[in-house]
């Protein structure tokens, strides 16, 4: 879809006892972001790992309501929207509003600190990039949130608004 000709799939392992999430590079040892998880909101806060020249950089928040499905992000961009991929499936799919994929998300099975893959369709620009990883960090979140409570919620639940 950007421009590459080939999906790029990202690596996702929990860190820290799992208050810390690494997206990494399809070598698996290039940390792209770290994602800070808190009990308090912003639940997680995800930023952009720092580089020869640069520091770590803040690119999204999220929220979490203990009594409704809804999702705040705090993201720069235009709104993504999620779906699950198939009907009996727990991975799910990142589209544009023409309805085109954009990124994929695949669980790890039998992984204590693999989460998973998030396989990004082409070689989007940076803040279109930032926005995808936080939004798909948004889902699996809540995702992980709705199987630990067993609340009844389910995955096509929740409502993502972009600020």
């Amino acid at each position: 879809m950007f421009g590459q000709p080939h999906p790029r799939t990202l690596h996702l392992y929990y860190r820290d006892g799992h208050h810390q999430l690494e997206v990494c590079d399809e070598d698996k040892q290039t940390v792209l972001y770290r994602v800070y998880r808190t009990s308090s909101k912003p639940h997680l806060t995800v930023c952009r790992a720092p580089g020869p020249k640069n520091n770590e950089e803040m690119v999204g928040q999220v929220s979490f309501y203990h009594f409704k499905s809804d999702v705040d992000l705090n993201v720069p961009g235009n709104p993504l929207s999620m779906s699950k991929a198939g009907f009996l499936s727990s991975d799910f799919e990142l589209t544009a509003a023409d309805g085109s994929c954009l990124a994929r998300f695949d669980n790890a099975s039998w992984s204590r600190s693999k989460q998973g893959t998030l396989t990004v369709m082409g070689i989007p620009p940076t803040e279109m990039f930032d926005a995808l990883i936080v939004t798909g960090l948004a889902k699996i979140e809540y995702q992980r949130r709705s199987a630990s409570t067993r609340n009844g919620s389910t995955l096509n639940a929740a409502t993502v608004t972009s600020h």
